[in-house]
């Protein structure tokens, strides 16, 4: 009888991915920016992209009034006081990017403009913004790009669901 040699056969391991449950971190990238060129900010409304969108950082803050009074022991004590939020705004220069058209020509007629911060799971948040800041980088070894400031007007709606 020849020597018959077994070899074990180990299964192979699969990747195991990640449960519905399992929280994750989310994406930058998946976080955009649109203008409402419609004809109001419900039911009319048109939201378009404001095209090659870098950064847009969405800022909420409220004042600090201090409370601090001698029985506090010593600490400082603060209250919230008026609220306001802001985009901070950073595209490409994109040639015929009719969003950013819409937020140069809104600024240069010194108009507000609504808006839509959108999250990666298509819900948003919209608001009155006036521009107060919109500058063109042109550096000789980079790309063109557009940074502004998009303070709002009022309060930012609650959260919808698209």
């Amino acid at each position: 009888m020849a020597d018959e040699t077994v070899t074990a056969v180990t299964p192979k391991k699969k990747a195991l991915a990640p449960t519905k449950a399992q929280v994750m971190p989310t994406v930058g990238k998946n976080y955009f920016i649109y203008v409402n060129t419609g004809t109001n900010e419900t039911t009319g409304a048109e939201w378009l992209l404001v095209g090659g969108q870098r950064g847009g950082t969405l800022s909420r803050k409220a004042d600090s009034i201090d409370a601090s009074h001698k029985g506090s022991g010593g600490w400082k004590s603060t209250l919230q006081g008026l609220k306001e939020w802001s985009i901070d705004l950073d595209t490409l220069v994109m040639p015929n990017d009719e969003g950013l058209q819409v937020i140069n020509q809104a600024f240069l007629d010194d108009q507000q403009i609504n808006l839509k911060f959108e999250y990666p799971d298509k819900s948003y948040v919209t608001g009155w913004a006036s521009i107060t800041e919109l500058s063109l980088e042109a550096p000789h070894d980079d790309v063109a790009t557009y940074k502004g400031s998009l303070n709002g007007v009022g309060p930012l709606s609650d959260l919808k669901q698209a």
